[in-house]
C-alpha cells in the first residue's frame, strides 16, 4: 500500500510532462507555422493532436493492451443501494451503510480497501445477497461518507465507527469481511473489544490484508521502510496540502491511462477485464488524496496487531493471492500460523484486487467457510 504513494506520484508527475510537451509543441506550431520552416510546424502539429488525444482518450486502448476480455463475464457496476443509512460519529463524520438481500438473514458486513468505496464488493454483494443480508460502510471520506472534523484516519477511529455500525445495527453473531485495509480495520476492531467479540461476532474473512506497517509485507518492502520518514512522510504531508492539484492530476492520469497501467501491475495479473481494471481504477481516481495520504499515515504510524494474533479465538479465512504486490503473502502465512483456528486459501493467479480478478474462487471459497460456521440468526 505505501508503494502506491511512490507510484501514483510517478503517474501524475508523467501527466504533467505529457500536457508540458503538448503545450511546447502547440507554440512550436504556432511559432513556425508561417515561416521557412512549415514541415517543422506541421509535425509539431500532427504530434501535438496525438499528445492531446492521449491526455483524454488514453485509458481506452491502455484498458484493451493490458486485459484480457471474456465471454459471459458480468462487468462490474459503480452503484450503491436504494436503501441505506447515514449514521452520525461523535467527530463530526457520516458512515454510509448500503444494505442487499433479506434483513432477516445472517448479516455479512464487508469493509472494502483504501483508496476505493463500498461498491468494489460488486461481485460479492450480488452473489451472497442471495442468501444473506448483506451490509457495506463506506469508510471515512471514502464514497458517500463524510470525513471527521478532527481529521483523525487511524485503524483505531475506523474500527470505533465499524463497533458503532455493528451496534446501530444490533447485530449479533455477524461475519465481517475485510479487504486490504478493511482486514486491518477489523483486526483492529476485534482487538479493541477484546474477549466480548465473540457475541458480537461469528466469523471473520481477510482478504489481500496485513497484520502490521503495510511497508513490512510490501514489495520493496526493505526500500520503503528506509525511506518511509524521510520521503513517505513528506509526500503525504505534500498530498494532503495540495489535495485539489493532486487530485486533478490523478483524474487526468486516469483519463490518460497512467492510472490504469499503475493499478494494473500493482493490483491485477493481467487476467482481468478493461472493464474490471477501469472499474477499480476510476474508484482510485475518486478518493480524495488528502483522505488518501492521512489514511497511509494512520497505517504506518500506528497499526501493528501482531501480538494480538494468538488471543483471537474466531473462525478465521484468510484469502491470499499469489502476486499480491501490495500484501505479499507472508502477511497471510503470518496470520494463519499465528491466529487459532484460522485457514488459509491462496488465489492464483490473483493480484490485490483477487476479489475482483477472481471473483467466482473468492466467493466459492468464502461461502463454504461461511457454511462451515453453522450460522444462525
Amino acid at each position: 500500500m505505501p508503494v502506491i504513494l511512490l507510484i501514483l506520484l510517478l503517474t501524475e508527475f508523467l501527466t504533467i510532462a505529457f500536457i508540458v510537451l503538448d503545450v511546447h509543441l502547440i507554440r512550436e506550431w504556432y511559432l513556425w507555422k508561417d515561416t521557412y520552416d512549415e514541415e517543422y510546424a506541421r509535425r509539431c502539429l500532427y504530434v501535438a493532436i496525438a499528445c492531446t488525444a492521449y491526455i483524454f482518450l488514453g485509458k481506452f486502448p491502455t484498458s484493451w493492451l493490458v486485459s484480457k476480455f471474456r465471454k459471459n463475464e458480468d462487468e462490474p457496476k459503480q452503484e450503491h443501494s436504494q436503501f441505506n443509512e447515514n449514521l452520525k460519529r461523535p467527530d463530526g463524520s457520516v458512515i454510509n451503510i448500503d444494505f442487499y438481500g433479506d434483513d432477516k438473514a445472517q448479516p455479512l458486513l464487508f469493509v472494502h480497501g483504501w483508496n476505493a468505496n463500498s461498491t468494489e464488493w460488486y461481485y460479492q454483494k450480488i452473489y451472497f445477497s442471495k442468501n444473506y443480508r448483506v451490509i457495506l460502510i463506506d469508510l471515512p471520506g471514502l464514497g458517500k461518507s463524510t470525513r471527521p472534523a478532527n481529521k483523525d484516519f487511524s485503524l483505531q477511529k475506523m474500527a470505533a465507527d465499524l463497533e458503532a455500525v455493528i451496534e446501530h445495527l444490533k447485530l449479533s453473531k455477524a461475519v465481517l469481511w475485510g479487504h486490504s485495509i478493511g482486514g486491518m480495520v477489523i483486526l483492529t476492531y476485534c482487538t479493541q473489544v477484546g474477549k466480548n467479540v465473540n457475541q458480537k461476532v461469528k466469523g471473520i474473512v481477510l482478504q489481500h490484508t496485513t497484520f502490521t506497517n503495510p511497508t513490512l509485507t510490501s514489495i520493496a518492502s526493505g526500500l520503503l521502510r528506509a525511506i518511509e520518514k524521510p520521503i513517505l512522510y513528506p509526500i503525504c504531508y505534500i498530498m494532503i496540502a495540495l489535495s485539489p492539484v493532486f487530485w486533478l492530476s490523478k483524474w487526468m492520469s486516469y483519463m490518460n491511462g497512467n492510472l490504469l497501467l499503475s493499478t494494473r501491475f500493482l493490483t491485477f495479473t493481467g487476467t482481468q477485464t478493461p472493464a474490471q481494471l477501469n472499474f477499480i481504477s476510476r474508484l482510485s481516481a475518486m478518493a480524495p488524496p488528502a483522505v488518501f495520504a492521512r489514511g497511509m499515515l494512520g497505517m504506518m504510524k500506528t497499526y501493528d496487531v501482531s501480538k494480538d494474533l494468538k488471543d483471537l479465538n474466531i473462525p478465521t479465512l484468510i484469502l491470499a493471492a499469489k502476486y499480491d504486490r501490495l500484501t505479499k503473502p507472508v502477511a497471510s502465512d503470518y496470520m494463519h500460523s499465528n491466529i487459532p483456528n484460522a485457514q488459509l486459501a491462496t488465489l492464483s493467479p490473483a493480484g490485490h484486487q483477487g476479489l475482483v480478478e477472481r471473483h467466482a474462487e473468492t466467493n466459492e471459497t468464502a461461502s463454504k467457510f461461511i457454511a462451515g460456521l453453522k450460522l444462525t440468526n
